[in-house]
């Protein structure tokens, strides 16, 4: 059955951010993987197409934006040290999940995180945090989260950063099933290339994973 997310967008982000939206996509019953053939040979073909000038040239020019978003708000932007690696060394060899997240990113130049749908709790929010406010990342280390910086919000706490990144408690392992992956945007980053990037991702969790019933909308302030 389709799991479909509520989200609501916050009068403070729909104040300070009313050009940025935001993007969710679901799949159920997803097979996890460390290594496939098939896969393999998809990539390759995946980074051809990526690597064509034409297209590298879009896909830098939006991971520009972001990095400059970043760098406004003084945090470290991760995607162009992700492209440089994947235009030299080709897409990861990792787990079918961060193989997934990393080619979605690089072939539509957005900032997508993959993670356990059923980890979780109730309605979720975008909002921007207070200052000084904290949860675990992904690493187990604690943030500590800017005035207003952007973040998702489940019914228990911050579940992530646009700049920091996500937390520890809706990681994917080797156990996860049921798979949401969700796009942050930054200035003049484009609906179109967010809903391509998710629908990306969902064809190949779709395909490789086995994965079943996907959905996903992208939400506008």
């Amino acid at each position: 059955m389709r799991k479909e997310v509520s989200l609501t967008l916050t009068d403070a982000y729909r104040s300070r951010f009313p050009e940025l939206c935001f993007g969710i996509g679901t799949i159920q019953a997803c097979s996890y993987f460390e290594k496939s053939e098939s896969f393999k040979l998809y990539k390759r073909e995946l980074l051809r197409k990526m690597r064509r000038k034409a297209n590298l040239a879009q896909i830098e020019e939006r991971i520009n934006l972001y990095d400059q978003f970043f760098k406004e708000w003084g945090y470290p932007c991760p995607l162009p040290g992700h492209l440089k690696r994947t235009i030299k060394m080709g897409f990861p060899i990792i787990n079918l999940y961060i193989d997934t997240h990393i080619m979605a990113e690089m072939c539509h130049g957005i900032l997508m995180a993959i993670q356990d749908m059923d980890r979780f709790d109730g309605q979720w929010r975008l909002d921007l945090a207070q200052e000084g406010e904290t949860f675990e990342g992904v690493s187990g280390r604690m943030l500590i989260c800017k005035e207003e910086e952007i973040v998702l919000r489940d019914e228990k706490e911050i579940v992530c950063s646009l700049f920091q990144g996500p937390d520890s408690r809706t990681k994917i392992d080797e156990s996860s099933k049921n798979i949401v992956v969700y796009v942050f945007t930054a200035p003049e980053i484009q609906m179109e290339h967010v809903s391509n990037g998710i629908q990306l991702a969902l064809e190949i969790l779709q395909q490789f994973g086995g994965g079943k019933d996907p959905w996903q909308k992208v939400f506008h302030p």
